[in-house]
């Protein structure tokens, strides 16, 4: 029997990710999107941020830089759990669930400060997110350099390279956070997953976005 949570009505408030028992039987996005918690697609997530963060660890503790490596752990937390939290996840499918506790494929744990806001991210938010991600992947470098870990500091490089790469290709082409500057879904999917969810297209309408007509 077909869910009614999930038609797409007026009075369904939701996106059909945040909803407990959704009819993905219906959608036709299929695997293309990651709209349903998996354990795995998080820790793939991991797997690709891992090494980066390991090698920035290691190296700013090799090179003596102790209390700087302790000022990058704090804004590490200060930027997913609060800055990033703000400007990005917020306007994710996945954060409209009741949970207090987001659970995503990225961001998972992370305590819902902030109201779920179902409009696309401003240009404000966009600019934001890319400084605030800028300033956690540069921040260790220098101090890497001066404490001689040239090496490592390199393989860093490579990982931070390789990460946003795998990320861009593999994980951003299909998340139903649509609105974040790394996101690539397709057009045509996101237009299939918005018109499910008739809330959210809405405010995307409002903000602007246009669904493409069929011929």
């Amino acid at each position: 029997m077909t869910n009614p949570n999930l038609k797409p009505d007026s009075d369904s408030v939701l996106p059909c990710t945040a909803q407990p028992l959704p009819d993905c039987a219906q959608c036709e996005t299929g695997e293309r999107l990651m709209c349903r918690y998996k354990d795995r697609d998080l820790l793939n997530f991991f797997s690709i941020v891992l090494p980066y963060a390991a090698a920035m660890i290691t190296g700013t503790i090799l090179a003596g830089k102790g209390i700087f490596l302790l000022l990058w752990l704090a804004y590490s937390l200060f930027f997913f759990i609060v800055w990033e939290a703000r400007v990005l996840c917020r306007h994710c499918p996945y954060w409209a669930a009741s949970d207090r506790i987001l659970e995503c494929h990225a961001n998972s744990g992370v305590f819902k400060f902030w109201k779920y806001q179902p409009k696309p991210m401003s240009k404000s938010e966009r600019i934001q997110f890319i400084v605030g991600a800028l300033i956690w992947l540069v921040f260790p470098f220098p101090f890497l350099l001066l404490g001689g870990q040239y090496w490592i500091a390199f393989i860093g490089f490579c990982a931070a390279c390789s990460g946003i790469y795998i990320l861009y290709y593999n994980v951003c082409n299909r998340c139903p956070n649509f609105s974040c500057p790394l996101n690539n879904v397709p057009k045509v999917l996101v237009d299939v997953y918005l018109k499910r969810n008739p809330k959210l297209l809405s405010a995307w309408q409002e903000a602007g976005y246009q669904i493409e007509k069929q011929d």
